[in-house]
């Protein structure tokens, strides 16, 4: 089916067709939470160097389960991924807020736990990766409606279904990029508008996780561990390219990637070694290492003010009981210009369009942390950067 998908009303109508799922009832049921804006304190003053002045924000402590956070310019919110898995609610939800003042417009329930979120701004889309139930769920952000269902991965000899990770959209193409972890990692390519996959890559690489797109010259790039953590996918032909790696023997993960199409640079963090890297390109090198922290995750390169934005968790299984930050890098010197503390674990981040303001998931303790509260929710929070 080749029909036309639009962003009237209409085409809700045929992308049901074509997605061929039923869709669950929408829920515009609002949650309101406290918004006051709130100064982050000044980092600890050294010797010899400046206090950092404070930092503009808002958090809103929201539900349970919050993962990736996305920003749509087509209906100017901002969309969070939940599993919040309560009596009641086991499947997830896509909340839509308010950029500006992170008040919740809309909850939308899926009927599958929701993770990873993948926007096309120009279809009105939003396509949302049920990490373990290795599918992704459709859905029109104009009327907030589930479209349908795609089941990429199915389930093995054990009974277990394997996993999708993340959801990377090409909107010229108007086609999907979902990641696969595990053993010899997956990629699957979908076609945008009727759901249907267009190529399927195995063997792409040990825990094929992170992923970004270049616009300009058509090219996949996807992060794994062990050997050839970076791979380099023709989506057009849905072949691999090449490999590269870090050249080193050490251990090496990059669990989320970021791009700079203009500059031709890719940015990844490594989750091995705390560790934001910029590498070239043009000769595949590593070009700079930059030291983030324990539990190094997610990053978003900003081309307006020419800063990359990484968060780490803090705590890892050696080191379980810290908490974490962003780190603020300078996209051109590679030099760290500070730290945002985010107790207690900041996950996934996103950019507002005009790159004035960065969004973040907060995960709250678990309960082994010392911060941990019976009850606590998981935050976003509105990061002012001028």
């Amino acid at each position: 089916m080749n029909v036309q998908l639009s962003k009237t009303v209409l085409a809700i109508s045929v992308s049901l067709a074509l997605w061929g799922c039923a869709t669950p009832q929408q829920n515009t049921t609002r949650v309101s939470r406290d918004t006051a804006p709130v100064a982050a304190a000044p980092a600890p003053t050294q010797a010899g160097t400046a206090a950092q002045p404070a930092v503009a924000m808002q958090r809103l402590d929201l539900a349970p389960g919050l993962y990736e956070v996305a920003y749509d310019p087509a209906s100017a919110s901002l969309l969070v991924a939940g599993s919040p898995a309560t009596a009641g609610e086991q499947g997830g939800v896509v909340y839509r807020l308010d950029p500006n003042t992170l008040a919740v417009r809309q909850t939308i329930p899926l009927g599958r736990r929701a993770f990873a979120l993948g926007v096309n701004s120009r279809t009105n889309m939003v396509f949302v990766g049920n990490t373990l139930d290795g599918s992704l769920t459709a859905v029109d952000t104009s009327v907030g409606k589930v479209l349908g269902v795609s089941q990429l991965s199915v389930k093995d000899a054990d009974g277990k279904t394997p996993h999708t990770r993340k959801v990377v959209v090409d909107e010229a193409g108007n086609r999907i990029f979902v990641t696969g972890p595990g053993k010899e990692g997956k990629v699957w390519i979908l076609d945008a508008q009727s759901g249907q996959i267009r190529h399927t890559l195995d063997n792409v690489g040990t825990f094929s996780t992170g992923a970004a797109y270049d616009p300009i010259n058509k090219r996949l790039y996807v992060g794994n561990g062990g050997v050839n953590q970076i791979v380099v996918i023709d989506p057009d032909a849905g072949q691999v390219v090449t490999r590269y790696d870090m050249g080193d023997t050490a251990k090496h993960f990059f669990v989320n990637l970021a791009i700079d199409p203009q500059g031709q640079r890719l940015f990844g963090v490594d989750a091995e070694a705390g560790e934001l890297v910029a590498f070239e390109l043009a000769n595949r090198m590593a070009a700079k290492r930059i030291p983030v922290g324990v539990g190094a995750l997610d990053l978003v390169y900003n081309a307006a003010r020419e800063e990359i934005y990484v968060s780490s968790r803090g705590a890892s299984r050696e080191q379980p009981n810290g908490t974490g930050k962003i780190t603020v890098v300078d996209a051109r010197s590679y030099a760290v210009k500070r730290s945002i503390d985010l107790p207690v674990h900041p996950n996934s981040l996103a950019l507002s369009p005009d790159g004035r303001v960065l969004y973040a998931t907060v995960k709250a303790a678990g309960s082994k942390h010392p911060a941990f509260k019976e009850g606590a929710l998981d935050s976003v929070v509105r990061i002012e950067l001028n």
